[in-house]
């Protein structure tokens, strides 16, 4: 049933008791709403009488001439090597361009390649950080101090003390 103002069975219960698809604790609820809803009563009847129907409406039937069309079409059979320029791998059975092979980072995507490469940026920047974070610091005369990465990423504080 439905949460709506009317408290009605929704259409698939509907199809499920009609068809008598339902557990047996949803089937009693729907049985004893149908006792006293006649709105969904005759939803349920409608739905079995439509089921009846078409389990007794009989099977299409193919006319002669499209049977006759579907049965001259040739079936050939497939080709015994691959077009020119593809080979199958035996293992997958799937067809691959042998150009293919010929080209650097065979097997490999452009996104393999992008990642790769982002991989590798990352590790060198990282390197650069790490090392210079772990640089001592000289002292400068009048006593400041030398500003490193590490240095730069520590807060800053505007105001009067």
């Amino acid at each position: 049933m439905t949460a709506g103002s009317s408290d009605h069975l929704n259409l698939d219960a509907i199809v499920a008791f009609a068809d008598g698809e339902m557990g047996l604790v949803a089937y009693q609820r729907a049985a004893a709403h149908l006792q006293r809803c006649p709105q969904c009563t005759s939803e349920v009847t409608e739905q079995v009488a439509a089921r009846s129907w078409l389990r007794s409406a009989g099977a299409p039937t193919m006319p002669m001439s499209l049977l006759d069309s579907l049965r001259s079409i040739p079936v050939a059979p497939p080709p015994a090597h691959p077009a020119p320029g593809l080979s199958v791998d035996p293992v997958t059975g799937r067809a691959y361009r042998t150009s293919d092979l010929a080209r650097p980072g065979h097997g490999r995507g452009r996104l393999f390649r992008l990642g790769a490469g982002a991989l590798v940026a990352g590790i060198a920047v990282g390197a650069v950080v790490a090392t210079s974070a772990a640089a001592p610091r000289d002292p400068l005369p009048n006593g400041q101090s030398q500003l490193t990465g590490s240095t730069l990423l520590q807060p800053v504080f505007f105001g009067r003390r």
